[in-house]
């Protein structure tokens, strides 16, 4: 399998607006492992957090940190995701956490404005916000499903103090309601196997799913090797054992690696 990564333009857009989509990154037949694989998946439900929002609203998240030779390991310790933070970041990166965010048609929650590094630099103890998160579309992402939305650029201002909402963690909205008069929000619209790379110091929020589909995400997160926790809390520091990217393309026809 030849090399799948982002380019040097799309490295740039990166650094320029705090995110940049890669378009394609997963093959159909990819992805349709992928969706058959977590939509008949009962365990996701059973280990999923509900998450309210501030109106009461749930969406469901299903997270975990340590990675194997499980299918979803295939996709977070694959090169084409981990090499592209490598890239951005330009040092070795180490996985931090994998989540699968369940927006249920009509009933899913929204996500409150946010930066990530506004639940990581406490909670986890990062120095720095050299941290990237990389969202993979299971199905389609539309306005109306409430796909995520961004406010381009924003992660030049560095973080923002974050407090209480619902059972999530909202950005002091003093500065995002300023933000939102300078700067550019975008509806991050997916289709399956697009894949979203993102800045944690970047605002993004996404709302109430209204429609009849579903909009279920992967998001694959890795920290640079000189941000690792400097003090132990709930993420435990594991070095990236990283794989070939034709373990997704083969499974299950290997059984270990």
């Amino acid at each position: 399998m030849s090399k799948i990564s982002l380019s040097p333009q799309q490295i740039s857009d990166f650094h320029r607006d705090g995110y940049v989509i890669a378009r394609g990154y997963y093959s159909e037949k990819e992805i349709e492992k992928l969706q058959n694989t977590v939509f008949n998946d009962e365990g996701l439900y059973e280990k999923a957090w509900d998450k309210k929002d501030a109106s009461g609203t749930v969406s469901k998240v299903c997270l975990w940190q340590e990675l194997g030779d499980d299918f979803y390991s295939m996709f977070s310790r694959g090169k084409r995701l981990a090499d592209a933070a490598e890239d951005i970041l330009q040092e070795p990166v180490f996985h931090t956490t994998t989540k699968i965010m369940m927006k249920e048609p009509f009933v899913g929650g929204a996500w409150e404005w946010h930066q990530d590094y506004g639940y990581w630099a406490n909670d986890n103890y990062h120095l720095y916000p050299k941290l990237v998160s990389c969202m993979i579309a299971i199905n389609r992402a539309t306005i109306e499903n409430g796909c995520l939305q961004v406010l381009k650029g924003s992660h030049h201002i560095g973080r923002i103090n974050h407090t209480k909402t619902g059972d999530q963690k909202g950005a002091d909205m003093t500065f995002v309601d300023e933000a939102l008069k300078h700067l550019e929000l975008v509806n991050v619209e997916l289709e399956p196997g697009d894949t979203l790379f993102f800045h944690c110091n970047l605002l993004h929020k996404s709302n109430q799913n209204k429609s009849k589909d579903p909009r279920w995400v992967m998001i694959a997160a890795y920290c640079a090797e000189s941000a690792k926790p400097f003090k132990e809390n709930s993420l435990v520091y594991r070095p990236l054992d990283k794989i070939d990217d034709d373990a997704i393309a083969l499974w299950p026809d290997i059984a270990s690696l």
